[in-house]
């Protein structure tokens, strides 16, 4: 309760530093992540043909 009332609270410029690195980190995994899973999922074919395209 006492965590909730504090986050609150917060001003601006608090949650813009907490959210910048999020953002940063979340971006980084994406940018692992989601090739990865692609490769991991779509057969060289489609991949070869999107190439081209």
């Amino acid at each position: 309760m006492v965590m909730k009332t504090y986050l609150a609270n917060l001003p601006t410029a608090v949650w813009a530093l907490i959210a910048l690195p999020a953002l940063v980190v979340t971006r980084c995994v994406v940018a692992t992540v989601v090739p990865q899973v692609v490769h991991a999922v779509v057969p060289e074919v489609v991949r070869t043909v999107l190439r081209i395209i």
